[in-house]
């Protein structure tokens, strides 16, 4: 990440994350608002990661640790320069390979890996834009959220439990009903009372 230092109180920050929901734009806004607190060390913070990035795949934890060494001599190296922006963006990579082999990151474990980052994005875009009259409430719906979130070539392509069995979601508009919504009210909740076990200001 090139820019830590996201202007966070901009009056165009929301409707920009709205318009960029898939890119990357939620994802640095979520490092910067951890580096600007100094909070990068807390365990939600990995939340941000994509699991379905083609560089993440679970590996052994060993190999993990193999590979974050020499990570982490660079980070230390950045210190040592007064480098700290360096630092950091090596110290990120750090968390990136140890997220590979760490076990709640693995396939099948609690929460998919894959809505904990899909709750970042939600969780930045609705908080910087809040209702004009409810300060604990966003002016984003959340099947309008989920729309942009989810849906990809105009259908939704996420695979929900039904009653017949796991089917594609294939919506190309949700309502406030849908499993999809259903599943990013649920990732949101759980990303919130992670921050607030953390100490993250919400």
């Amino acid at each position: 990440m090139e820019d830590l230092e996201i202007d966070l109180t901009s009056p165009k920050l929301g409707e920009e994350l709205f318009k960029d929901a898939q890119g990357d734009l939620p994802i640095e806004v979520w490092i910067a608002y951890f580096w600007q607190h100094d909070l990068i060390d807390k365990e939600v913070f990995v939340w941000c990661v994509d699991p379905d990035d083609p560089d993440f795949q679970p590996i052994d934890p060993q190999q993990a640790v193999d590979q974050a060494l020499p990570l982490v001599n660079e980070v230390i190296k950045h210190l040592r320069s007064n480098s700290p922006q360096k630092a950091l963006v090596a110290a990120l990579q750090v968390n990136a390979v140890l997220l590979h082999g760490w076990s709640r990151h693995q396939r099948g474990r609690g929460l998919s890996p894959t809505m904990q980052h899909q709750a970042v994005r939600a969780w930045v875009i609705r908080k910087f834009n809040p209702h004009p009259t409810k300060p604990k409430e966003s002016k984003i719906l959340w099947r309008e959220l989920a729309d942009k979130l989810f849906i990809r070539e105009g259908k939704c392509p996420r695979t929900i439990r039904d009653e017949a069995g796991d089917i594609v979601c294939e919506a190309d508009r949700h309502d406030s009903e849908s499993p999809c919504v259903k599943a990013l009210r649920t990732a949101v909740a759980n990303l919130t009372s992670a921050m607030t076990r953390d100490g993250i200001p919400l």
